[in-house]
């Protein structure tokens, strides 16, 4: 016989600090790293087990009164994003039940600090916290009376001490996770049996937590040159996507047009080129394009060759295609720049006319048509990479890396 369930309400919260200034996760910092862990593996918990589910994830940002009122909203925003897009990024299937909110400078927790303080002049800052308003508009210009006031109060002496002590309090982001679960009804007791008394629950101890590590952001497209091809007189450029962390495409136009020695002498070359790559190893542990791959290359190209070897001057004009595998090899040097070291093999067809040149070169004659097919090496690379983010990714990416160097330090 089935019985209607009931279903339970409850939730849990943490608190993420943040470094003055800071805006992304920093686990080094405070009990962050226990705390985010906590967070991440209960909702995994949760959406896990089919008689559970999340009803709302609430993400609050603050911050403490270090700067106008501005700077800090956008502070307390990028925050409560950073800490978002953790869990996001983990659990994609939360990204419907956030409801994110910026409190950008908290002066009711400025004052709540102050009241618990051992500040100085401790009173003098309160009137000043409760008394003045936050920003005004005068004579067409906006001023900001509080925080200027606390600033200039006492030579700054309660200002800097409460910067360093009290304000940190401030900089958080509370998660606070809403959440269900389905119980079964208890089943009616029958008439004249004894009803056993519930048992107690067991109190489960808190799981253990793992490490959160946030991804560093990556670039979106990279732009390059094969230097052996520029100290060869063959000017070429490049742009590279990644697709993910595994695959990226590829399309380079190579552009010599030079001629010499009035016309004696041609080096003319247009060639396109596109590839695709399969990045190999473990992707989690790498930076996209980088590390080994392999992939597939073609193009087509036109050409205008004269080389001057010898007189009667020749050279030979045509189209020619390739299509190619190749393998090769790519590491970064820092957060903008990567080297990247290939070679292609396949194979290579041409329909060219020969011609010489008569009358100083003035003139070129036709001499026969032909075809040329060829299977061996197509291409030696070795380029150097310019690597372009979204806006505001190479700020965190810096900030990110500095705290894993400082965690590794510590370990």
């Amino acid at each position: 016989m089935a019985f209607a369930q009931e279903r339970t309400t409850d939730s849990f919260s943490r608190q993420i600090y943040f470094k003055k200034m800071y805006t992304l996760l920093d686990t080094t910092y405070k009990d962050n790293a226990k705390h985010m862990a906590f967070i991440v593996n209960e909702i995994g918990r949760i959406l896990e087990d089919p008689q559970m589910g999340i009803s709302k994830i609430s993400v609050v940002s603050s911050a403490s009164p270090d700067g106008y009122q501005e700077r800090n909203e956008k502070y307390a925003n990028e925050r409560a994003e950073s800490i978002s897009n953790i869990i996001v990024g983990r659990y994609p299937q939360t990204k419907d039940l956030f409801e994110v909110k910026s409190l950008g400078i908290d002066w009711d927790g400025a004052i709540r600090v102050v009241e618990e303080s051992d500040v100085k002049y401790k009173e003098e800052v309160l009137k000043i916290l409760r008394e003045y308003p936050v920003q005004q508009q005068k004579n067409g210009k906006m001023s900001y009376p509080r925080i200027d006031n606390l600033r200039r109060l006492r030579g700054g002496i309660p200002y800097r001490w409460l910067t360093e002590n009290s304000f940190k309090e401030l900089r958080k982001t509370v998660v606070v996770v809403y959440f269900w679960k389905e119980i079964p009804a208890p089943e009616p007791p029958k008439k004249d049996t004894v009803v056993t008394p519930p048992v107690e629950p067991v109190v489960e101890p808190e799981p253990v937590v793992e490490p959160v590590i946030e991804p560093l952001p990556q670039p979106v497209i990279a732009v390059k040159t094969n230097f052996l091809y520029d100290f060869g007189a063959t000017p070429n450029i490049s742009v590279e996507i990644p697709l993910g962390k595994k695959w990226s495409v590829a399309a380079e136009y190579t552009f010599p047009w030079w001629v010499w020695k009035d016309n004696s002498r041609a080096w003319q070359i247009l060639y396109w080129d596109l590839s695709a790559r399969r990045w190999l190893g473990n992707r989690d542990k790498k930076d996209v394009l980088s590390g080994w791959f392999v992939g597939l290359t073609g193009g087509a190209g036109y050409y205008d060759i004269e080389p001057h070897r010898s007189l009667p001057h020749r050279g030979w004009q045509g189209w020619f295609w390739t299509g190619s595998l190749e393998g090769g090899y790519a590491f970064w040097l820092n957060d903008r720049w990567s080297m990247e070291f290939s070679v292609a093999a396949g194979y290579l067809g041409t329909d060219y006319s020969k011609y010489k040149g008569v009358m100083e070169d003035e003139h070129l004659v036709w001499q026969h048509d032909s075809h040329r097919h060829y299977f061996g090496p197509t291409k030696a690379n070795a380029s150097i990479v310019y690597h372009i983010y979204r806006k505001g990714d190479k700020k965190k990416r810096q900030q990110l890396r500095e705290q894993r160097r400082h965690e590794n330090e510590n370990n």
